[in-house]
């Protein structure tokens, strides 16, 4: 099995560790991590994502236990060194569950545009996402790795060694076909454990710095997310917002350069 916990930079640099979201992989902040060569970047595969082993019990999947596993792996990594957490989509749920239960590691969190939506803002239902969840495993197969491929750079405006690797690991090859690596039952765990285990219960816990970096696009949404926004704001007293201008939920792949700028800065306001 290949590895499953990735670096980039020098590791006597300040420590910015990411965590991905549903479906997603730690490979997938290789581009980002381009664009901030200041720092030491780490990233992971949450458990039955990308090459890492998938878990056998539903609830070992919530919030409150995957951060556990998420500790024994910073711990691993880092020892005590203090460090900044940066959490995508499902990934920033992880990062408020995180700053909640272990702040004394924490120098402060960045959430990419997640943390501040619920399914119930978007007017979803449980039953809606674990049927929605097992459609989008079952049906997204492709007969060859080039179609795959082919179906990523139509997503996106470029391509890079960097999105190749990131996207050849969220899939496998899987009796003649390329299938999502994740699977039915990891994604409904891990949706069961979100409406278990709602960031709303917890985000008042949260006491370091933090920054949401959200996205703009689609446009209709625009109201339920400053909706939410403000009430966060209410709830945690020390959180900065920054839109990224034209940029949808996977800020950080359409927008990388922008993404890193708006975290640089942040960053370098925290040391004043």
């Amino acid at each position: 099995m290949k590895q499953n916990i990735y670096q980039w930079g020098d590791p006597q640099n300040p420590t910015l560790i990411f965590l991905h979201g549903l479906g997603s992989t730690g490979l997938a902040f290789g581009e980002l991590a381009k664009h901030l060569p200041e720092y030491h970047i780490v990233s992971f595969d949450l458990p039955g994502h990308g090459y890492a082993k998938a878990l056998e019990e539903e609830r070992a999947y919530y919030p409150s236990n995957l951060i556990v596993d998420i500790e024994g792996k910073i711990n691993q990594q880092l020892g005590n060194k203090s460090h900044y957490l940066i959490g995508h989509s499902f990934g920033a749920d992880l990062t408020l569950h995180y700053a909640a239960k272990y702040p004394e590691q924490i120098k402060g969190i960045i959430l990419l545009d997640g943390g501040y939506l619920s399914s119930k803002d978007l007017g979803m239902t449980l039953d809606n996402e674990i049927q929605d969840i097992e459609k989008f495993c079952n049906e997204v197969r492709f007969p060859t790795w080039d179609v795959f491929f082919e179906s990523e750079k139509e997503e996106l405006s470029r391509w890079s060694e960097e999105l190749e690797e990131a996207s050849k690991a969220q899939v496998k090859e899987q009796d003649g076909e390329i299938r999502l690596t994740i699977s039915t039952f990891t994604g409904q765990s891990m949706i069961k454990g979100i409406y278990a285990e709602p960031v709303t219960d917890l985000v008042e816990q949260v006491h370091c710095p933090a920054l949401l970096i959200r996205a703009t696009k689609p446009v209709e949404l625009e109201s339920t997310r400053r909706k939410s926004i403000q009430t966060l704001q209410s709830r945690m007293k020390n959180l900065d917002i920054e839109p990224i201008a034209d940029a949808g939920h996977d800020i950080f792949r359409e927008a990388p350069k922008d993404v890193a700028e708006k975290i640089r800065a942040w960053l370098m306001n925290q040391k004043r």
